[in-house]
């Protein structure tokens, strides 16, 4: 029989800050809300996770949020146009996990376990608006290690950190098109991809949690988790995200 087989949903808030040189030399920033629906199964040996991560929220330029872009557009009989936009828009971040994990043999009889292994991820920030500052999507694999600390029955304390190694990148190209002959606009941004090092896609990443068990069934906790993102292609694009979520599981 497993430890613990538990599936659960959390809710939270996040911080999404980035400079995308590729698009704007403005600082963006967006507040999303976070929601995750997880997996989580470990045994006496192993441990395995899966997630899906959805983040939802307005997005602006972190020191102009009113600034607005204007411009002008002239059609082929002459005709000029005035038009404006604002310079911020919506935010959109996805994500897809699976890790897998072994705990090392001289800590598994212990309260405090250590365990190494990997996890394939595929991540999307897709902001949305007149500019398109910060889109990227990519599909990562990151050797990860986790601590955890039972306390008792009912606390426990965990921590992971991570790094990819290597990454399917998807970027748009220095002129911000995603279009390409006789493909679609999905086609054609995901045809600007390419398999990349840590000295072009560099994402570390850090979490902390607690949890308490209620009883058999139930339990709760928190969750904060920090990523540093630094993507040298086309041009610089960094990034630091913040998230706490409040997770709720049930033991299967």
């Amino acid at each position: 029989m497993p430890l613990e087989n538990r599936i659960g949903l959390a809710l939270g808030i996040g911080s999404v800050t980035y400079l995308d040189k590729n698009t704007s030399p403005l600082i963006y920033k967006s507040q999303p809300r976070n929601v995750r629906l997880f997996y989580n199964l470990e045994t006496n040996h192993f441990l395995f996770s899966m997630d899906v991560d959805l983040k939802v929220g307005a997005n602006s330029p972190k020191y102009h949020p009113g600034r607005t872009l204007f411009f002008q557009e002239e059609d082929y009989a002459g005709k000029k146009e005035d038009k404006k936009f604002p310079a911020g828009g919506t935010f959109l971040g996805g994500r897809v996990s699976l890790g897998a994990f072994y705990k090392i043999s001289s800590t598994q009889s212990s309260t405090f376990k250590v365990a190494v292994g990997g996890r394939i991820m595929n991540e999307l920030f897709y902001p949305q608006g007149w500019t398109v500052a910060g889109l990227f999507n990519a599909l990562s694999f990151s050797p990860e290690a986790v601590a955890q600390h039972r306390v008792d029955d009912h606390h426990s304390f965990t921590a992971s950190v991570r790094v990819p190694v290597v990454a399917l990148l998807t970027r748009p190209a220095y002129d911000n098109t995603v279009s390409a002959p006789g493909k679609t606009l999905v086609g054609g941004f995901f045809s600007n991809a390419a398999w990349v090092s840590p000295a072009k896609y560099l994402a570390p990443a850090v979490g902390l949690g607690y949890n308490y068990q209620f009883n058999q069934k139930w339990g709760a906790g928190l969750h904060y988790e920090f990523g540093w993102y630094s993507i040298s292609h086309p041009e610089t694009f960094r990034a630091v995200s913040q998230s706490v979520l409040a997770n709720f599981y049930h033991q299967l």
